[in-house]
């Protein structure tokens, strides 16, 4: 097949791939309706330590330890009790996601709850608690060799993350256009029956020598 008949397929079989369009379309905008909405509240703690009080590696190393101190049930347990959130300090780790940067010494902790306002009393919870625990943890050691930590700004009220409804029908769209035309190649591909000249030419591998034109009655 060339691609002229692709095209010509494509002509006459438009409404199969505008229905299955519209299918894919309206699938993902109830989809995404359904879905429980999922909000995220975010707080920065930094640290604020001498510029040559090591290497990048020493950097990586404290991030990386203070990163695992903020997923243990010692510091949930804190947030919990410190909020009044009444959660497990399971669940309460299975909402915390936690990034390092190593170029401003920082870790974003990212909270996830299904409530906008949790979301942020985690958050501000797991600031202040960690705060606390490294001023206490540092204040034998000198000033000049202390590593203090504090949140960048309070965290606001959870924003939607999930589900973004938008994207979610477009990309349904897009799908059921691919699926759409795939279906009509599929269904030319199949269909062996000849509708022109060329495909008689083709069938027969001869060349056409006449054709008896329609002769429409008045």
């Amino acid at each position: 097949m060339q691609l002229k008949d692709y095209l010509s397929a494509i002509s006459r079989r438009w409404w199969i791939i505008a229905l299955v369009v519209l299918s894919a379309t309206v699938c993902s905008f109830v989809f995404s309706k359904l879905q429980t909405p999922v909000y995220r509240s975010t707080v920065v703690l930094m640290n604020t330590a001498r510029l040559d009080w090591g290497t990048t590696m020493t950097v990586q190393v404290l991030l990386r330890q203070q990163e695992e101190e903020l997923h243990t049930v010692a510091i949930a347990s804190k947030v919990n009790d410190r909020m009044k959130l009444d959660l497990s300090p399971n669940v309460i780790l299975s909402m915390i996601k936690t990034k390092t940067y190593t170029d401003s010494i920082t870790i974003q902790l990212d909270v996830e709850d299904v409530d906008p306002n949790r979301a942020r009393k985690i958050a501000l919870g797991y600031g202040q608690v960690f705060e606390e625990e490294k001023a206490a943890e540092y204040s034998m050691v000198a000033p000049e060799n202390r590593v203090q930590v504090a949140m960048l700004e309070d965290p606001t009220t959870g924003v939607l993350v999930r589900p973004n409804t938008k994207m979610n029908t477009a990309a349904g769209a897009i799908l059921g256009l691919i699926l759409g035309l795939a279906i009509v190649v599929a269904l030319e591909y199949l269909d062996d029956s000849l509708r022109t000249p060329e495909d008689v030419a083709r069938y027969l591998d001869m060349p056409i020598l006449g054709l008896i034109p329609t002769v429409q009655r008045k």
